[in-house]
């Protein structure tokens, strides 16, 4: 396959141009071989990405002898349009496009999420705690009020004691409301650093 700006006496712009790019981005053959890879694609898998050449994609990114399930590349081979979804490598995880060429072959291109993903585990498991600390029973919370209206009534607490209990509680909830609020916010702003192809299919 012909690989775009080869040959026409540029004096290596092409080539700087692209290995200067600090994600990973590659060119796969109709095959799957890999054509050239920049300079991000070896550090990846801790090599030059001299050596990535001729080998197939999926032997180095996911270990197999032919195509995984699904595969994005033959996918957009197919559709004949630009394919992307999420792959899992060792403990990183990155959203993977793949766009075509009128030529053959295609453009694969990765953009590092772990960041993301991390902050989205954290916000699950946080908001699966608050909704098990907020779904408690009507009748429990109803408990607390009457408990609190008969300490009143008999003298065990005072007025201001009662008061201070349910701003108590009050304090709570806010506080975990807060809590819930800044965990989003974090997540949107990982987000907002994303572009925008990647935002919109990772909040499919």
């Amino acid at each position: 396959m012909e690989i775009a700006g080869e040959g026409r006496g540029t004096g290596g712009l092409y080539e700087r141009t692209f290995q200067t790019i600090d994600h990973p981005v590659f060119v796969i053959a109709d095959d799957g071989r890999i054509v050239v890879a920049n300079r991000a694609t070896g550090e990846l898998f801790g090599q030059d990405a001299a050596e990535l050449a001729g080998r197939r994609c999926h032997e180095v990114f996911h270990g197999r002898t032919d195509f995984i399930d699904e595969c994005p590349f033959r996918r957009a081979c197919r559709s004949g349009r630009r394919e992307r979804t999420v792959v899992h490598l060792g403990p990183r995880w990155f959203v993977a496009a793949i766009e075509p060429l009128e030529t053959g072959g295609a453009v694969h291109t990765l953009l590092e999420i772990t960041r993301l993903r991390e902050t989205e585990a954290m916000l699950t498991g946080f908001l699966t705690d608050a909704v098990l600390r907020l779904a408690r029973p009507t009748g429990v919370i109803a408990e607390t009020l009457s408990s609190l209206a008969d300490d009143l009534e008999s003298g065990r607490l005072t007025p201001e004691e009662v008061a201070l209990a349910l701003r108590c509680e009050a304090a709570g909830a806010r506080g975990l409301t807060a809590t819930i609020n800044a965990l989003k916010n974090s997540v949107a702003g990982e987000m907002h650093e994303l572009p925008e192809d990647y935002r919109r299919f990772l909040l499919q």
